[in-house]
């Protein structure tokens, strides 16, 4: 597949390159990234130029993962990242999100704006009829922003993705379908701490 620029009302969601692997190296020394991701840790310059120069072009080139850098406009630096991952043999319809936002940035709705972005092409234009979200229990953030996103909470149940050293504890999840529409009620109640407060 060939890689897509999307646009919302305030970001461009472009391809991340080589040239932003000094952003990408930076903002994942957040010691917040060791707690809740499953990227490298310790993090290193190696690490930003493998993702931006292998994993994201193959990800395209294969229709296996969908990446995007958020800018605020086209040559602007990169905020962070949100991508769509083809990771369930059992439902090729399916897709799972993962985003991640400098923390600069965090505290505007970027996330949140990016991810409805990404979604939307996603049903548009077929490639997916469900979209997955999970994190970390106790990842506030990124649960925030998947409700600001339109997800509806689903439960608690061990992760689809690894952490590294290979277990799967319980996560977090959520999905969206492509009949769904913002606002629509959750299919269970959002944990009492995830409710009212602004999405990263």
């Amino acid at each position: 597949m060939e890689p897509v620029t999307l646009r919302s009302e305030r970001l461009v969601l472009s391809i991340p390159t080589l040239d932003d692997a000094e952003r990408v190296f930076e903002y994942c020394q957040d010691p917040l990234f060791e707690t809740y991701l499953s990227t490298p840790w310790p993090y290193h310059r190696s690490d930003a130029e493998h993702f931006l120069g292998e994993i994201v072009p193959s990800g395209w080139r294969l229709g296996r993962e969908h990446i995007w850098a958020l800018r605020e406009h086209d040559d602007g630096p990169l905020l962070g990242v949100v991508g769509l991952h083809r990771r369930r043999a059992d439902d090729p319809g399916s897709l799972d999100v993962g985003y991640w936002l400098g923390a600069p940035h965090r505290g505007h709705g970027y996330m949140a704006e990016a991810v409805r972005a990404a979604v939307a092409w996603a049903f548009e234009n077929a490639v997916a009829v469900t979209v997955h979200w999970e994190c970390a229990v106790g990842n506030i953030a990124s649960a925030r922003t998947a409700r600001a996103a339109g997800f509806r909470f689903t439960g608690i149940g061990p992760s689809q993705v690894a952490t590294r050293d290979g277990g799967h504890p319980d996560h977090w999840h959520g999905r969206r379908l492509a009949g769904d529409v913002d606002g629509t009620p959750a299919y269970l109640a959002w944990p009492a701490e995830v409710t009212g407060e602004p999405a990263a």
